[in-house]
């Protein structure tokens, strides 16, 4: 026992690399990840007005002759996915963040969450290189230009296109990991829980808070996603698909609040199945009007099974369906804001280089 609880601090006290700036950081999580993506974006920009292909583009020479014919599409998936990789990182650390809050309400602080857990087990790495994989696999289904092994291909924006399927695939890998793995951690802790008292809902809220969060966060991580794999526009596929993600986002968000409600309603037939058998005995008492029966008690008990009986967990209180579709239009928003920007590129490049 004292082997594993060392364990388990060892491994709470380890944290992804991706969580450095976060940690180190004196600002909040979010300016944190705004002024990354920010710096980074400087950079790429940096470098590549050094090269003049952007002049190029901006004086009206077609984007074949400056070096690819979809150069403009290269820094549209570029800049989309700058913003992409540092919402990733700012969303991980938020997540693990909020999973050791709601397991610190569940009276469960000893339980690693997804990202210690990884950490903490040899097979860590997977859901990253898996991550990887997918990202390159995706990128390669939706290039368009076959990729050649030459010195006329490899220009900066085809570098740093095909290179960041590596980071953004093994934070992109590890996001998807630790929402899941997260939520199902959370509702079976909360599936634990001994409820004591079916009106203190304490836990219910740390359930549905968390499953809200992981909600925000994969609407938000597969909205601005969505922009990279669609050409920019609110067309018919765009609406099924954000309908498919926004389904995919109440998925997560429900499965936490699973486990806290089923130990609920356990505790409700519990108290039950201890009323029926008191309604019984006091019925045999008084069917045999035996001495010690107390008149009047028996109404009492059957007002109480009735009242239990038709007791119900509330879970979409006004204030958390207010929360969710507050959450929903964030997603909504985040797949607004990637697309402008992949709109705005198209425009002011696109435009002037065709």
């Amino acid at each position: 026992m004292v082997a594993a609880k060392q364990e388990i601090r060892r491994a709470s006290d380890r944290q992804p690399w991706s969580f450095a700036p976060a940690v180190l950081s004196p600002f909040p999580t979010w300016v944190t990840g705004l002024l990354f993506g920010t710096a980074l974006l400087a950079v790429i920009v940096v470098l590549e007005l050094l090269s003049g292909r952007p002049q190029a583009l901006l004086s009206g020479i077609p984007p074949l002759e400056v070096g690819c014919e979809f150069l403009v599409g290269d820094y549209r998936i570029a800049i989309v996915g700058i913003i992409a990789l540092a919402y990733l990182l700012t969303a991980r650390f938020k997540l693990t963040e909020w999973t050791n809050e709601a397991l610190e309400v569940l009276g469960r602080p000893d339980v690693l969450d997804a990202e210690s857990l990884a950490c903490a087990r040899w097979w860590g790495f997977v859901p990253g290189v898996c991550g990887i994989l997918l990202c390159t696999a995706a990128a390669v289904d939706i290039s368009e230009r076959e990729i050649e092994w030459s010195s006329a291909y490899w220009i900066f924006p085809h570098v740093h296109n095909w290179g960041w399927c590596i980071p953004f695939g093994w934070v992109g890998g590890r996001l998807i990991y630790s929402v899941f793995a997260n939520a199902i951690i959370i509702s079976r802790v909360a599936r634990g829980v001994e409820v004591k008292d079916l009106q203190d809902v304490t836990g219910i809220e740390a359930a549905v808070r968390h499953g809200s969060r992981s909600a925000l966060i994969s609407l938000m991580f597969l909205g601005i996603m969505s922009v990279l794999f669609m050409d920019p526009g609110l067309n018919l596929p765009t609406i099924i698909m954000l309908v498919v993600l926004y389904g995919v986002g109440a998925l997560i968000s429900a499965l936490p609040t699973v486990g806290i409600v089923q130990s609920y309603f356990d505790e409700r037939d519990n108290e039950l199945e201890m009323l029926r058998r008191e309604i019984a005995v006091e019925e045999q008492q008084l069917l045999n009007n035996e001495p010690g029966y107390e008149p009047g008690r028996i109404g009492d008990l059957v007002s109480m099974e009735q009242r239990l009986a038709n007791w119900k967990v509330t879970v979409f209180r006004l204030s958390t369906l207010a929360r969710l579709g507050l959450y929903v239009f964030i997603g909504f928003l985040s797949w607004i804001g990637a697309a402008a920007v992949s709109v705005a590129v198209e425009i002011l490049l696109g435009t002037q280089g065709g």
